[in-house]
């Protein structure tokens, strides 16, 4: 009989275990160290007495791991993974784990539940459009090995130190994802490499990169200094210090202009994924009791 609850007793090794056997056989099938687990949960801001897993004679069989922050005065949790091992796919033990999990949100005072599945993965779509997730904008994964020559270098780059984030969200055309958030940004900050472009004392640009995931988590120019090369010089910084293998996830699929920026560097778009939000204050009555 299968039996659902939290995950604050049940350890990452345990999860580990559940989600590598889920993800082996995925549309991108990938696979996680212990370390790298543990980053994920750091960097996503997972919270396992909020996240719910689906348990067989004792043993864990499939999870959601839900991160926690609060986002434009909002309550937002999200979806850090949903895992179920392959012999108990088919079951509907996504739909009985949100059954289970959503109530409790609600009662946590959760506005906003959030999480990305891949155009692609139509049965889990599917699911979720059942469950109430609606789809809200769609997310481009981006990567290249990349090569830079003869750039002018009119400008200094320099470490940054400290963020000030209230002067750098100007830069923005849209808002990052959940895993590329300033909490997520933060979270990471002793571990990621993070570089501004400067005019003497004036920061014009920013770029902020992860050496474990060999990932850029935010770039952004001040918008009356774009198309004068400091994106470039940036990413030229990256390539040549840590290696030209850079990937990008989540870009917002609506703005052309980012596109098209990776596209002159010769980043080529790998999967392409649906941010869906449900909001509780709608929750359907199946949902509240």
């Amino acid at each position: 009989m299968m039996q659902f609850q939290t995950l604050e007793k049940s350890s990452t090794e345990e999860i580990l275990e559940v989600f590598n056997s889920s993800f082996s056989d995925y549309i991108v099938p990938f696979r996680l160290t212990l370390p790298q687990l543990e980053g994920k949960i750091t960097n996503d801001s997972v919270r396992l007495e909020l996240s719910v897993g689906a348990f067989e004679a004792g043993k864990l069989v499939g999870f959601i791991l839900h991160g926690y922050d609060k986002i434009n005065g909002e309550t937002v949790v999200y979806n850090a993974g949903t895992g179920i091992i392959p012999e108990k796919r088919g079951n509907g033990l996504t739909a009985q784990l949100y059954e289970y999990i959503l109530p409790f949100l609600k009662t946590e005072n959760t506005d906003i539940v959030r999480l990305e599945v891949l155009t692609e993965n139509i049965p889990a779509l599917k699911t979720y459009e059942k469950t109430g997730f609606k789809i809200v904008r769609n997310l481009d994964c981006y990567k290249t090995s990349l090569q830079i020559e003869g750039q002018d270098k009119d400008y200094d780059i320099r470490e940054l130190k400290s963020f000030d984030w209230q002067n750098m969200r100007l830069f923005w055309d849209w808002e990052p994802s959940w895993q590329n958030l300033i909490t997520a940004v933060e979270n990471l900050k002793e571990s990621n490499h993070s570089v501004g472009i400067f005019d003497e004392e004036q920061l014009l640009g920013y770029l902020i990169y992860n050496p474990a995931a060999k990932r850029v988590q935010q770039f952004a120019i001040k918008k009356e200094f774009r198309r004068k090369g400091l994106a470039g010089q940036l990413f030229g910084y990256i390539a040549s210090n840590f290696g030209n293998e850079i990937a990008l996830i989540n870009i917002d699929g609506n703005s052309k202009e980012t596109a098209a920026f990776l596209e002159s560097l010769g980043f080529e778009k790998f999967i392409s994924q649906y941010e869906m939000e449900l909001k509780l204050d709608g929750l359907r009555e199946v949902y509240t009791g």
